[in-house]
């Protein structure tokens, strides 16, 4: 018996050394899971957030292009301006998808400018369908999206962690056909560019 005893620290140590080593491995792959699966959440928010804002800027540009061939008239001709809207419902539908994603995976501050910024550019869409005509408001409209888009890529830069600075201020979208008024920069493509 005295032998066991004498053994007795030597077999606790042996006891707490491998219950450290199984609590420090298990916390290390604890830590490794949740690295994970924060990287893999990151990386599905950023395609949500890069996948909604293309679909918004889709629906910016048709926009452009339907509110260009409403105010033109094409020749009497309503067939451009009927496919267009057709064009612009089915873009719509394409950016509502794309919001659920951004509702899901989003925080609390991207999602309040992505609201914004697609309510922003439900005005331009009522531009293009006729719905406003108050032609006055058009370019302040047009410089409000610009912002709107600006403020939406910050909060989703800032969600993503992303340190690099902020976003070059990029001007109004303007269609190639619009003109350059007195004390305006160059338009942009319709692209925004």
């Amino acid at each position: 018996m005295s032998g066991i005893i004498q053994q007795l620290p030597a077999l606790i140590g042996v006891v707490i050394g491998a219950l450290a080593s199984y609590l420090t491995g298990a916390a290390s792959e604890r830590i490794r899971w949740r690295r994970e699966q924060f990287s893999r959440w990151d990386d599905k928010r950023a395609q949500a957030y890069a996948d909604y804002a293309y679909a918004v800027k889709n629906v910016y540009v048709q926009c452009m292009r339907t509110a260009e061939l409403r105010r033109l008239g094409v020749d009497g001709n309503s067939t451009a301006y009927e496919e267009a809207l057709v064009e612009l419902g089915k873009l719509t539908d394409e950016r509502t998808a794309k919001w659920e994603s951004v509702l899901l995976l989003g925080n609390p501050e991207t999602i309040a400018t992505a609201r914004v910024w697609h309510r922003r550019i439900w005005q331009v869409e009522r531009f293009a369908r006729g719905e406003r005509t108050d032609e006055d408001q058009w370019d302040s409209l047009l410089e409000d999206v610009n912002v709107d888009r600006a403020t939406f890529y910050t909060a989703a830069r800032r969600d993503l962690g992303i340190t690099s600075g902020a976003i070059p201020h990029g001007g109004p979208w303007r269609s190639p056909i619009e003109p350059v008024r007195a004390g305006q920069r160059q338009p942009y493509d319709e692209l925004g560019r």
